[in-house]
């Protein structure tokens, strides 16, 4: 049994979130990742100043990831 975890995290007005999303494949991970940071980071949402964003196999291995900083936290 194959699955892949995408770990999410933000700062959007102060209020921090967080969650995981579980996916069947790496495929599936790669293109929830790529939208929650097409979503947030990099200046998309002016409200959202910080992304987290990491993809982790069964076996805990993080397969990628990426952080962006906006403005000051």
């Amino acid at each position: 049994m194959e699955k892949y975890f995408l770990t999410q995290i933000k700062c959007t007005n102060g209020t921090w979130e967080k969650g995981c999303v579980v996916k069947d494949t790496l495929d599936e991970c790669k293109q929830a990742y790529h939208a929650y940071l097409g979503a947030y980071a990099y200046g998309h949402d002016d409200k959202t100043n910080y992304v987290q964003c990491h993809i982790s196999n069964i076996d805990g291995a993080i397969v990628m990831g990426e952080v962006w900083k906006g403005a000051e936290i």
